[in-house]
């Protein structure tokens, strides 16, 4: 009686304290579930999961649990683990399809019931042999997986489970459980959601850039066929004048210039149509939106022209911002050409728009686009930037939706305003981005002499540029673009042939095509690269390809220009790969030159050239040695002479030439280079 008497006392003691370690628990989760809760909050960051299975490996040390998964759903037949983490006695499962087979644990969790087992494996059903074996064979104790539930339908799985020590799963623990899992559902789903739509809404984009190229399709042409005019008739014209014999250099020149200029506004017209039809991810970078834009408003000039529409520009200087170009152009090819349907149906003296790019206030820069058309009813004015709004015949409203999801992904904003003599403006602000302190321009290149003296100063005769590319029309251009500006060439219609016939000595740069029948220009590359002397390699190709760049240039090449390439750029990049390509020559002579003398040395020579160049005392050296003095004077002596060196110094040069003062024993010690406390550090010829 007395037992039982002290009993219930103890338990009447001990129950606030068990209240208090519930009640201490419970605010010890609610604070983790709150954590949680704010590093799941931001579903736009790419590493989201990363960052949720960071999250997971805080709740797995509150559980003290040995492994937490979280897996969905894919189809309703089997679980793709999409994050887990793990004790270092157990682990975390990989990322991808669930490699195991388990038909009863995936129909009980799609059924939407909780399977929470805390003795494994004499907890589970019959039915369940496969669970039963895996638990015998990984030492699995307790497990909890709890189905969540998004939309109405289970969609993902929310798993803990032990192999330490068996424990059990009170009720309040699973209700706690179910609230992480709705949370990490509710977030995966939101972020999936989030990802749809954003490409989904570079899908719109792309479809619409390509829309606008389709409307422009007659100003195209004509952009193209501008240029090509003009250099056709010039290059007639300079054929005339050379069959008459008596053209005058002053004409020729002009007639050079002419097709110069007009090849690179070719060029750049095509180059500018590629980048708006080409559906790539978005890449910000810091521009002149002046310039930019300057670009779009060419492209508009003669669809303008021959709809008897007059387009006004002002640009103000460096309106930098940090913007993708191609979307830019894109927002001011949609409101030029709304403005320009605007003032359609208007009289001859009103068909003007105006574009304008200035310095914006606090840091902004602003576009505008004003026209002279009917205007914007006032109640209309907020709804216009919704989508399918629109009121004209063609087109499906979604226009100016898309200018405004562009210009606020850029963290800009855009809006419309009636003019009070009548039309309308739309504006744009964007961030403006600083300006660089060296964007004035950098210095001008040697003259491409000294770079061709350079390389043959090397070579031991006139360096030679290889140009290989299929097309004889722009082998041929390149040969006699060299030729002019000093270079020797030899032009190759294929790899193959280049390898048949290579130059006489080792080619100064070779000029290379990327897309050739037979062997590529990348396959080339590989295969100069496994020569003992693998000379430098410019890539010229035809197509807008970033990946091939970027491997090209990881595989060493000396750059990656695209086609047509700009003269004075390519015999830039050329000096540049011919220049840096002798300075790395030269230092592999001077290292060879240097390995030479010093092979001249003996074994114990050598070892005495060691602790020189350390700056160790003759006396020192003698010592670990266990030699006399005298014989490591008559060794230093000789090492000296061997080498043709006169002092410690010149000797530490040489060693280093030979890139053998990285070896551990050449460490420098202080005072090496001025001889420190060895009275005998310069010793010209042996004693």
């Amino acid at each position: 009686m007395r037992q039982a008497q002290a009993s219930s006392v103890a338990a009447v003691h001990a129950a606030p304290g068990r209240a208090e370690a519930v009640l201490l628990e419970r605010h010890a989760f609610e604070r983790l579930l709150a954590q949680l809760s704010e590093r799941l909050g931001d579903i736009a960051e790419p590493d989201f999961l990363v960052r949720t299975e960071r999250a997971l490996s805080r709740l797995l040390v509150f559980l003290d649990c040995d492994r937490c998964t979280f897996s969905e759903f894919v189809g309703g037949d089997y679980l793709n683990v999409l994050c887990s983490v793990g004790s270092a006695a157990f682990g975390p499962l990989p990322r991808g399809r669930l490699q195991y087979p388990f038909r009863w644990f995936v129909d009980t969790l799609r059924s939407g019931r909780i399977v929470a087992m805390s003795n494994l494996p004499d907890e589970l059903p019959p039915e369940a042999a496969e669970e039963a074996e895996h638990c015998r064979r990984t030492g699995l104790r307790s497990h909890i997986s709890i189905p969540v539930r998004v939309g109405g339908r289970v969609t993902s799985v929310l798993s803990f489970a032990t192999v330490r020590a068996a424990r059990g799963w009170p009720p309040e623990m699973v209700d706690r459980l179910r609230i992480v899992g709705d949370l990490l559902g509710s977030s995966v789903a939101l972020a999936r959601s989030e990802e749809e739509v954003r490409q989904l809404r570079h899908r719109v984009w792309h479809a619409d850039r390509v829309q606008r190229v389709g409307a422009l399709t007659a100003a195209i042409a004509h952009e193209v066929n501008q240029p090509l005019a003009a250099i056709l008739s010039n290059a007639q014209a300079g054929l005339q004048y050379l069959a008459r014999g008596d053209a005058a250099p002053e004409a020729i020149q002009d007639i050079l210039e002419s097709v110069v200029r007009e090849g690179k506004r070719a060029a750049e017209t095509v180059r500018t149509m590629r980048a708006l039809i080409r559906r790539d991810d978005t890449r910000r970078e810091r521009i002149d939106l002046a310039v930019a834009l300057g670009e779009a408003e060419r492209l508009l000039q003669s669809e303008f022209a021959a709809n008897g529409v007059c387009l006004e520009t002002c640009f103000d200087a460096a309106c930098w911002v940090l913007a993708d170009k191609v979307q830019m152009e894109q927002v001011a090819l949609n409101l030029l050409l709304n403005a320009a349907a605007a003032v359609q149906g208007g009289p001859q003296a009103t068909r003007r728009v105006r574009l304008q790019v200035t310095q914006g206030d606090e840091g902004r820069v602003r576009m505008s686009v004003r026209d002279a058309g009917k205007g914007i009813a006032p109640q209309d004015l907020r709804s216009i930037f919704e989508p399918f709004w629109t009121t004209g015949q063609e087109g499906l409203g979604l226009g100016l939706a898309i200018c405004r999801s562009i210009v606020e992904a850029h963290g800009g904003r855009i809006w419309a305003e009636s003019n009070p003599e009548g039309g309308a403006t739309f504006n744009v602000e964007l961030p403006a981005a600083a300006i660089d302190g060296d964007a004035t321009g950098q210095a001008a290149d040697e003259p491409v002499a000294a770079a061709a003296a350079v390389c043959a100063s090397q070579a031991g005769g006139q360096p030679v540029v290889c140009v290989i590319d299929d097309d004889p029309e722009v082998r041929g251009g390149l040969l006699r673009l060299l030729d002019g500006a000093g270079w020797s060439g030899a032009g190759y219609a294929s790899a193959e042939e280049f390898l048949a016939n290579p130059p006489a000595g080792d080619p100064a740069c070779v000029l290379l095509d990327v897309q050739m029948p037979g062997l590529s220009g990348p396959q080339l590359h590989r295969r100069l690269l496994e020569g003992a002397s693998a000379p430098p390699v410019i890539f010229l190709s035809g197509r807008s390809d970033v990946a091939a760049g970027v491997d090209a240039m990881k595989r060493g090449a000396a750059d990656f220009l695209e086609k047509p390439v700009d003269g004075e750029v390519l015999l830039a990049a050329l000096r540049r790969a011919v220049e840096r390509h002798a300075g790395e020559r030269r230092h592999a002579l001077a290292q060879d030159a240097a390995k030479e003398r010093i092979a001249r040395l003996s074994p114990r020579e050598r070892e005495i050239m060691r602790h020189v160049v350390r700056g160790r005392l003759n006396k020192q050296i003698a010592a670990d040695l266990l030699i006399a003095e005298q014989t490591v004077k008559q060794h230093r002596g000789r090492v000296m002479e061997k080498v043709d060196v006169h002092s410690v110094a010149e000797l530490v040069r040489l060693c280093e030439a030979a890139g053998l003062a990285a070896e551990p024993s050449l460490q420098l010690r202080p005072g090496a280079l001025d001889g420190g406390d060895d009275p005998t550090h310069v010793i010209a010829t042996p004693p």
